[in-house]
Parts: structure tokens; sequence; C-alpha cells
């Protein structure tokens, strides 16, 4: 305001002159004052002094996902044009495409749009390098050129294939530059068969971080694990990878997706069978997380370097998060040789379907946010139908006040034509984007420009400078230029350290190894890890005397890591094995890790005994996890089971680790005898008995040995109830035939309590389908209302799994599907899944038209499905009933509205009681822990969902599905199974087909295995609650997680 201040004092004399030019100023400030003060925008809201504003007109855009700039402020938008086709068909016509925008007059909106690359499969990500854009398109790693500059891409090569392309983008991402000028990409545990430039096989399952040259040689696995998917990377500027990804854990007491530190030959979680069948190399357990989050599906990811923002935002790192349509701000700090954030959301949605995928720094220091709108389904767990309706948008968020910085891209510079000694210097320009095109420029002037940087770069007192100085060095890879980035492991920050570390290792610098051998055993964390994983890249076995020693003096599992690997991977076993009777329980336990683990291991049973025997927790448990890779050392297992089991004083981990024991060696036959043993002794206390039925049911054998039959039938006589409750569980889980009589008898004694007849018969009827008239009626007695609702939700499943006769289904329809509480329909009429016969299917169709409530819950997908295989008859007299259930799922939007206009403020302590009590809600969920775990976990559901979302959700169960939640239907060669799959393994899988009564069924027995569209979780809550009890009860799940907190404001 000073400048029109200055101007009217100076020009206007006038009263009336000075008036109207006043008004004028003012009316002009008002008016740019309110575009600064704008800090909501299309249901985005950033914080106070903050502004947002779209960067692009939409008219200019389809479906935007990710955004890469080049070096020249282009920007490059992957995008969607709405559709969701599934694999094969994306193969088949590629429906995705690359548009390219440009500001042409440098006031932050793009005004010039082209597609830069169509026909292309899910394009996550993509950078541009030395003038293509590199573009991950499973099942390929791309390269797109424009040649004549029309803004098109003509030249298009592939440069790695063998990924596999999923729909539901969990697949190839990025790529993504390092520092160090390799190639960095995410991927999804999905499966990839590579053969790489040198011709060497890669295939696997699992889930990885990739990294290659650009041009492609060089692929290699940097690390791995058994996550579902890696989305974006980012760098810091030692070169540590940082990155999102989903799924560390299935969801449980509130986390499920993460922010991790990537780290050389780390193996991340979750756990499970791909990464035995991967072969991977172990350090121990997994590799810790760096920020664990709730089921928010976090996507893009940037590390902020400016300031416009504001000083106090430099360095963080910003996540954009799909579900919640927020970006995150992650404030980080060292924390050993890894990281930890504190968070915070930095911009919210305040309506609902914004999907924010893509966060972005441009070279003013602006933010740019990237939502996609409401298209993608396949994979997100808000809704099943695509709305193509709620269009996306590219937003860019500055601080108010932030003076305008001109050229930000350097444009104007001309710096391919410098002088390679002016070039360096320009490094001290204070706009990034320069900086970037320097080291750009210095890389392709080779060796011309070594002495410049060392003159220039390694001069600064900017040790991000620094470090950029040794990157380019190494890249410039001539032998002086390794040589001179060589003198930045003297180098005072860390941070350069670090960087000269990686680099040796990539170079595989033999010069290196005396200062990277004192580096390890003494220096800050982070660069004792580093220089680690340079000693085992370089692999001369020099080094081994000195990890040993690291390992003495190191309490960081980081360190820890790379200390292993890298001794892995050097293979030099004499020095390990009499590292095994170190005095320092570290350097044993690396030592015992390293030979259990390296090829060609000359590791021997008796070099494990001591490690079971030890009275140290830590180095038990280290042999444990070693004996679990041996099941041929069964001898001195079992010993060490005997002293284990005897013990009072079980620790849970110790319990856990011998849990995990007694399952990987239960295949082998001594084994299987110890623990029928244990079973049969009546001195064995319940916990024990308790813990040895645990490892039968999770047993990989195929067929459960007679010896354990034998003992679990005399405990289904004699056991606690709650040990005779586990073996019915395990019972219906294998299959167990020969108990049947035992089972009978329980069924048949009313006596018994109702779950418990009920928990028995279904055990039953796995190996005899059929329901005698009389065990019939008594199910169809529990579903009375005079039952509990978890009793009758339990009979109505056991109905849908019988096999019913033709007489019953008729008697079901008429007397149960004709009355009964909708919340039990969907089960019941599952139970007609196998009927063809015409009187069955009237008897049904006349019992769902009876009424009208009888159409609330069911599924018209799969209701069609189910009448396809009645006669013609039955088909054209339910046409009514499917119009109608058209009619009903139309009107679904209405009574949703209707129900929450009806919600009053509830009351979060009733809520909760109604969670754990008549709500039955816990029966499925959990909540901090503590409920089931058939369902998705709602420890922080208030946090990651809409109020609008859960009350969805619980009046209409089957109109969203959390991922890996999703209902199956398993089709074997007897019998169907219809739940949620749980695990896969090589030669089984596990289904849960209701809240923990788990199969698993032999993949050779299965001959289909199909999607439905209905939900696991019983539909019709809301109707056996009343509007307060609803209102209580939705209170609660908003305010989850503080639980009994305040509830939070919620859109």
């Amino acid at each position: 305001m000073n400048y029109f201040s200055l101007s009217l004092k100076n020009k206007y004399k006038s009263t009336i002159g000075f008036i109207i030019v006043c008004c004028t100023v003012l009316f002009f400030i008002a008016s740019k004052e309110k575009t600064i003060i704008a800090t909501e925008l299309d249901g985005l809201k950033v914080p106070e002094g903050f502004s947002i504003e779209r960067a692009v007109d939409p008219s200019m855009l389809s479906y935007p996902m990710f955004a890469s700039f080049d070096g020249q402020g282009r920007l490059f938008v992957f995008e969607s044009d709405g559709s969701s086709p599934s694999s094969g068909d994306m193969l088949k016509k590629p429906p995705y495409h690359i548009r390219l925008l440009e500001d042409s007059d440098g006031d932050g909106i793009f005004d010039k749009s082209k597609i830069f690359a169509d026909s292309l499969t899910f394009p996550k990500g993509g950078v541009f390098y030395k003038g293509s854009l590199y573009v991950s398109s499973s099942p390929d790693l791309i390269r797109l050129t424009d040649t004549n500059n029309d803004g098109v891409a003509d030249k298009r090569e592939v440069i790695l294939t063998g990924w596999v392309l999923n729909s539901n983008a969990a697949l190839l991402g990025g790529p993504f530059m390092g520092p160090d000028g390799w190639l960095y990409l995410t991927d999804a545990r999905r499966g990839f068969d590579i053969t790489t430039k040198e011709g060497q096989n890669l295939k696997g399952g699992s889930a990885r971080i990739w990294r290659c040259r650009p041009d492609g040689s060089g692929l290699e696995s940097m690390a791995g694990g058994g996550y579902d998917n890696a989305i974006e990377l980012a760098f810091m500027p030692s070169g540590e990878t940082v990155g999102t990804m989903t799924y560390f854990v299935n969801p449980e007491g509130g986390m499920r997706d993460a922010l991790m530190h990537w780290v050389e030959g780390g193996v991340f979680p979750k756990s499970g069978p791909v990464i035995q069948q991967d072969k991977f190399k172990m350090t121990g357990d997994l590799m810790p997380v760096m920020t664990k989050m709730a089921r928010v599906a976090p996507s893009g990811l940037m590390r902020y370097r400016g300031s416009a923002l504001g000083k106090e935002y430099s360095t963080n790192i910003f996540s954009a998060e799909f579900n919640t349509g927020r970006i995150m701000r992650h404030q980080v700090s060292a924390e050993g040789a890894s990281y930890k954030t504190v968070d915070e959301p930095f911009i919210t949605s305040t309506v609902q379907d914004i999907h924010l995928t893509d966060v972005l720094e441009d070279a003013d220091g602006s933010m740019l946010v990237l939502n996609t709108g409401g298209w993608f389904i396949l994979g997100c767990p808000l809704s099943r139908v695509a709305k193509m309706d709620v269009n996306g948008g590219i937003y860019r968020i500055r601080r108010n006040g932030t003076a305008k910085i001109a050229d930000p891209w350097g444009k104007k510079l001309n710096l391919k034509s410098m002088p390679v000694q002016t070039l360096a210097a320009t490094i001290k320009d204070p706009r990034l984007a320069v900086r970037d095109n320097v080291i750009e420029g210095l890389v392709e002037k080779g060796e011309a420009a070594v002495l410049p940087i060392k003159n220039t770069l390694f001069r600064s007192e900017n040790e991000e400078i620094r470090a950029a100085g040794v990157f380019a060095l190494y890249r410039i890879g001539t032998t002086n230029a390794i040589k001179e980035a060589r003198l930045g492991l003297n180098d005072a920050s860390m941070v350069v350290r670090t960087s000269a570390a990686r680099v040796m290792g990539l170079a595989k610098d033999k010069a290196s190894i005396d200062k990277l051998i004192e580096l390890v055993q003494k220096d800050k964390p982070s660069v004792r890890r580093q220089a680690a994983t340079a000693l085992g890249q370089i692999g001369d076995q020099r080094a081994v005397s000195a990890l040993l020693n690291a390992a003495a003096t190191n309490k960081d599992r980081f360190v820890d890591h790379a200390i292993i690997y890298s001794l892995i991977t050097l293979r030099s076993t004499a020095p390990l094995i009499a590292a095994l009777k170190s005095p320092s329980s570290s350097v044993r336990k690396s030592a015992l890790i390293a030979l259990d683990q390296m090829d060609g291991s000359v590791l021997s049973k008796e070099h494990l005994v001591p490690f079971l025997n030890s009275s140290d927790p830590e180095s038990r448990k280290t042999g444990i996890w070693v004996a679990s890779h041996r099941p041929e050392w069964s001898d001195i297992v079992i010993n060490f089971l005997k002293s284990r089991l005897a013990a009072t004083n079980l620790s849970e981990a110790d319990i856990t680790a011998v849990r995990d024991l007694m399952i990987t060696f239960s295949e082998n036959k001594p084994l299987q005898q110890f623990l029928a043993e244990q079973l049969g002794d009546q001195a064995t206390p319940a916990a024990r008995q308790a813990l040895l039925i645990d490892v039968i049911t999770h047993s990989p054998v195929k067929e459960i040995p007679a010896i354990w039959v034998q003992q679990l039938g005399k405990l289904l006589n004699s056991g606690s109830v709650e040990i005779k409750s586990q073996i019915l569980g395990l019972i219906e889980s294998r299959g167990i035939k020969v108990l049947n009589e035992q089972l009978k008898m329980i069924v048949q004694n009313p006596g018994t309590s109702p779950d418990f007849r009920l928990k028995a018969l279904s055990s039953k009827l796995l190996s005899e389908p059929n329901l005698t008239d009389q065990d019939f009626q008594m199910v169809i007695s529990y579903l009375d209302s005079k039952s509990e609702s978890p009793i009758r939700q339990m009979a109505a499943r056991l109905l849908a799994k019988a096999k019913l006769s033709d007489n019953q289904l008729i008697k079901l329809a008429k007397e149960q599907v004709a009355k009964a509480d909708v919340f039990l329909l969907p089960n019941l009429v599952s139970a007609f899944g196998a009927g063809k016969n015409e009187e069955v299917g009237a008897a049904l169709v006349a019992a769902l038209g009876s009424s009208a409530d009888r159409l609330d819950n069911l599924s018209e997908q799969d209701l069609k499905s189910l009448l396809n295989k009645y006669p013609q008859t039955i088909k054209t007299s339910a046409e009514p009933l499917i119009a109608a259930l058209t009619e009903r799922n139309a009107a679904r939007l209405t009574e949703l509205h209707a129900v929450e206009a009806r919600l009053t403020r509830g009351d979060v302590a009733q809520g909760a009681k109604l969670f754990f009590g008549k709500g039955i809600c816990s029966t499925c969920h959990a909540v901090a822990n503590k409920g089931g775990k058939f369902g998705p976990d709602l420890t922080n559901i208030g946090q990651i969902r809409s109020s609008h979302d859960i009350l969805e959700a619980i009046l209409y169960p089957g109109a969203s599905f959390a991922r890996e939640y999703e209902t199956s239907k398993v089709i074997t060669k007897s019998t169907t199974h219809v739940g949620v799959i749980k695990e896969q393994f090589p030669d089984a899988i596990t289904v849960e087909i209701g809240p923990g009564i788990i199969v698993r069924v032999q993949r050779a027995e299965i001959t289909g295995i199909e999607p439905m569209s209905v939900s696991m979780m019983p539909p019709g809550l809301d109707k056996q609650l009343t509007s307060e009890e609803l209102s209580d009860l939705m209170a609660y799940l908003n305010s989850l997680p503080d639980g009994l907190g305040t509830i939070r404001a919620k859109n």
C-alpha cells in the first residue's frame, strides 16, 4: 500500500479527485485483498495466512492423477479419462493420457494445454530427463520424446518390461530421479517377470522399490516386502529415500498405511508368505515403519525445499491423502539412522468426493495440489459407483504477502552457453530450479566440470549444495571425479558424508574402503549405516572385521540392518564363525543371522544351540528366529520347546516366538508327536492347550495328523468351554470329519448353549452339508426374535452354507423369508443359491414380494444371479421384484439424507455401549484392539471417513467395501465358501466365513473364485436401533479415535 500512498500524496490536490482516486484505490486494494485471503475453494481449505486458487481452468483438464515438471516450468499431468476398465481391457485399449500444460505469461495460471501422449495404461507418474519423459505404464517403463518440439511425443521406447498391470492402481509407479542420477520406481505386491538389459531374469510376487540407470541398465531391487503398494518417493539431501505406501499391516489399532524410509536391502512389513517365496535376505525382524498412518490411502509426496510458504515449512515433507482429501505436513527430524515426523493437516476438505493424489513444489515456492475427482473406484473403499460428474482440478497455494520471484525457472539465463566456471558459480543463485539446472549442466560438461565443482560447490557454506556436488561428481563418473567425490567422506556435515558414502558404494570404489571402515565404526548413525552399506556394495572382505566391530557398539536397527546385510553379501564365513563366541551379544547376533542368510552357509545346529539355551532374551529370540528357517533341525528345536513350554513366566514375545516355531516345524513327525503328548497331558494348563490348538489351526499340513485328532476329540469332551469352542473352530477350519459323531452329540443335547450347538453343527457341515429335519428345525428356532442378535446371525449364516432339501427351502421361504427381520434376509436368501426347483423358486419370489421391506437389504446383482439358476417361469415372475429393487436402490440416497436429518447430536458414551453391546458392532469390528477382526478396524474411523460415509456403511453395507474385506465365493469340488479371503499360500488359501470362523482350502480343491457384491456385514442395523440409539452410535463413531473425547466437527 505504501506506493499508492506516496503516489496520492504527490499527485492529487483536488479534494474530489483525491476522493475518487482513494475510492478507486481502496476498491482495488479490497479486491486484491479478497483474492489474497481466500482460504477455501472448491471444498479445499488452507490455513489462515495462505491463499488458494485454480492453477488451470477446469475445462482444460480431465481427471488429473499425478504431475511432474520439466526443467523449464512445463507441467506434465498424468490423467484418466474417467473410465475404470479391467486390467485385461486396459491392455487391449489403454485409455490414459499425459497432458502438457504451460504458463505462457508467468502469472501462475497454466493457459496452454496439449495431449503429450495417449493410449497409455495406468501412468503412475514420471520424470523429465534429458529431453524425454520417463513414464511407468505397466507392464512397461517407457521413454517418450517430442523430437520436433510441437508438444506431442512422437517417439515411444520401452526401456524395460515385465511388471504386472493391475487396474486398481497397485502397480509400477514413477520413475523418480534420485540425486545420484538413478531412476527409482515404486511397485506393488502384484508380481513381476523381468529380463534385465544384462540378460538376468528377475521374477517374484512381492512389492519392491526398484532402481536403474536412465537407459534401463543396472536394474536392481533396492528394497521390498509384503506391503501392498508403494506410491511416490522423495529424496533427502543425502540421497536417502522416503515414500508413501499402503498396508504395512492389515488394519489394526487404527493403523494401516505409512511413510517409509526405504534403505538398501531392507525388507519391510507387512509379513506374509511372499517374503519367503521371493527369498529375501533377512537381517532379523522386518524393518520399522517411519510414520504410521490410518487408512488414508497416501498418494503423492514431496519434500519442500523453498521458503515462500514460510521458513518453518522448509525441509518439511508433504503428502496427499486420497481417502481423506487432505494434504498432510510432516516435520522431519533425525532419529538415529532414520527419521521421525511430527504430523498435522495442512490442507483439509470440506465437501465429499475430494480425492487428493499429488502435491508438488513450483519453482516460485508455491504448492500445487491435484484433486483427481470422483472417477476412481477400483480399490477405492468409499464407493462402488464412479462419480464422473465430480471433476478434478489443480490448485496453487501461496503464502499471503510473499514477494514474487522474478523468472523462477531461470528461463532468461542461457546456462547451456555458459563457460563451466561461470556455470558452477551460478550455483549461488537463490532460485532452486536454477540450481537444479546448474547441476544438470555441470554433469553434462563431464570431466571439465570436476575442478569447478571442487572449487565452487565444495566451498559453499550450504551443506545441501556440497552434497549436490558429491552426487554430480559421481554422475560424471570419471576416475578424477570419483576421487574428488571421495573427499566428501571428510566433510564436516553428516549429510555430505552420508552422500559420499552412498556414491562410493554405488561406484564400488575400493580406494574409499579405509575411510569407510573408519566411518562405520565411529560416526553419526546415518553415516555409519551408509558406510556399512557401501562396504557391502564394494565387496571387499577386508571390511568384515570392521563391520563386526561396528556391531558391538550399535543400538540402531537401521545400522544393524546395514551391517548384517553387508556381512551376508560379503560371504566371509570364518570370521563369522569365530564371532559366534564374541563376548558381545550384538556381535553374536549379527554373525548368526548373517551365517543363516548367506548363500552356501556353513551354519550348523551346534552353532545354534547356545542361542536357544541362552538366558539373554535377545540371544534366545535370535536363536528362535534362525531355527524357524531350519525345519531339518527338529531335534534341538523340540528340546528347546520342552524347556520353554515348561516355563511359567513366558512373555508375550516368547509365546509368539514359540508359536511361530511350532507352526514352522509342524510338518515334522517328531514335533507332531511332541505336540500330541502336550495336548494329552492333563497337567498342561488351559493357556498352553489354547496355544497348541492355535498352532494346529495355522499349521501348513494338508491333513491333520490322527494323533492330533485323537487328543482334540478327548478335549472336546473334557476341556473348558473356551477350549471346546476353539476346537470347534479348528474342526470347521480344517474339515475334520472323524469327530462328526461327537459333534452330533453336542448338537442333539438341548442342554448345550445355543451358540455351542450352532458352532458344532456348522463344523459338521463341511463334511455333511445336509441338515436333518430335526437339525433344520433347531436352527430355524434360533431365528426367533427372542434369541440374541449374534445367535440369530449365526443361525442365518449356517442356513446359507447348508445344503437344504426342497421341502426345507420351501418351509424357509414361507415361514422365515416372509417375516424374518430384514438384517437376516441376505443370508436366508443365499440359502436358495443351489436350488433349481420351480416350486422352491416360486416360494422364494412369493416370500420376497409379501411385504415392501423384504427387498431393503438385498443386492440387485446377486439376486439376479441367484434367480438365474431357476426356470424361466420363476425369472419372469420375479421381474416385478427386480424392478422394485432397482427403484429402491435409486431412492437410497434420498432415504440416507432423510435418516441423516433425523439424527441428533447423540451421546458418545451411550454410543460406545451400543457398539460393544446391543449394536453388536464389536462382534466383527475392533476399536483400540477391543472387538473382532472379521471387519475393518474402526479405531479412527471418525478421522478418515465423513459422517455421511459412516452412515451409508451402516444403512447399506454393500454400497462400499474396505480394501481386503471384499466378499468372495470360493467354489470347491465338494462345497462353496462365502467370505473374506484372509491369506494366500502357494498350496492353500484361508477364508473367514464368519467372525472368527476361518476355513483353510487347498488350492487343488478349488474350481473357481468369484467376487460378490454383497457385504459380509449384516444390513438392517438401523432397523434394530431407535433414532436416538442410531444418533448415539454415530456420535461414538464420529468421535473416534478420541473415543470418549469431544466430537470433532464433521462435514
